[in-house]
């Protein structure tokens, strides 16, 4: 699992390198902006969705592209959530945020074209017919708007110096990092051309995952350093652990990992390599 991972991991690197590429000196330090974030990173939601292609056998160069939209998408979402005025991080991915580096109004402006970029690399690509295309667009966007990050960053914005309880901690972190392992997943099943119960089944082991991603993210938060973690912790005032505590964080986690892992039972051997991936995204805090 871990060589396919770092096979995947290699060409989408390669294939956004090559989308960010620029000759327009009038715009290159935007370009520099975006590619600096869209750079690296475990690309987990690249690799999930071609997990879940495994499910449909669907080819791999099909889903390259919608791979390299996710991840676009989920890098502007950095660049937003690190701002000042946001989550004001100093660090992501082990170096300096983007902002520290370019300024706040480049930074904001690169976010803005990584999230254009993402939507434009579904709809330029010849691999996807039409009605594919329009899918995954009505996906890729719904998953950054109101009923996905920008919906879940209001909220935990505005709630982050009030008292907090289960339901709208789990409400941020469904629109903040659910949201794009959902659209990794029904992305997936679109081109897969899932029935409507292998749809559903994709859908509720994307939420859980995603859930249980979180969950490991605010341990590693409040236990973590930052130069393992890659970013700045200790900050975050909505965090899952800090409300429940870390034992029964844990308990949590353990339940929606075999809610995750169940809802693949529909798909038989054909999920082992998506039950090993959830596996190894819960082991960074074992």
């Amino acid at each position: 699992m871990k060589e396919r991972m770092q096979t995947i991991k290699k060409l989408i690197d390669e294939a956004i390198d090559k989308r960010l590429q620029n000759d327009n000196p009038l715009i290159e330090a935007l370009y520099k902006s975006a590619a600096y974030s869209a750079a690296g990173g475990k690309r987990i939601r690249a690799i999930y969705i071609m997990l879940a292609g495994d499910l449909f056998d669907v080819p791999q160069e099909k889903l390259i592209n919608p791979a390299c939209a996710i991840e676009l998408v989920h890098a502007a979402s950095l660049i937003m959530d690190d701002l000042p005025y946001m989550d004001d991080s100093q660090l992501r991915r082990g170096k300096p945020a983007n902002h520290v580096v370019f300024g706040q109004d480049v930074a904001l402006l690169a976010s803005i074209g990584l999230l254009s970029e993402g939507m434009q690399v579904v709809l330029d690509d010849a691999q996807l017919n039409s009605d594919e295309r329009l899918q995954i667009g009505s996906v890729l966007s719904s998953s950054f708007g109101f009923n996905g990050l920008a919906a879940g960053q209001f909220v935990d914005l505005k709630l982050k110096d009030k008292h907090v309880d289960f339901d709208i901690i789990k409400f941020i972190n469904q629109k903040k990092t659910a949201a794009l392992f959902l659209a990794s997943g029904q992305i997936a099943a679109i081109i897969g051309h899932a029935d409507e119960a292998q749809a559903k089944a994709i859908k509720d082991f994307s939420e859980d995952i995603g859930f249980a991603f979180q969950i490991v993210d605010d341990m590693l938060d409040v236990m973590g350093e930052e130069k393992v973690v890659g970013k700045t912790v200790a900050q975050d005032k909505m965090n899952f652990v800090k409300l429940v505590g870390m034992d029964q964080a844990k308990k949590y986690l353990d339940e929606y990992h075999q809610r995750a892992e169940k809802a693949l039972e529909i798909f038989g051997g054909k999920a082992d390599g998506l039950k090993e991936f959830s596996q190894y995204l819960i082991e960074r805090v074992r």
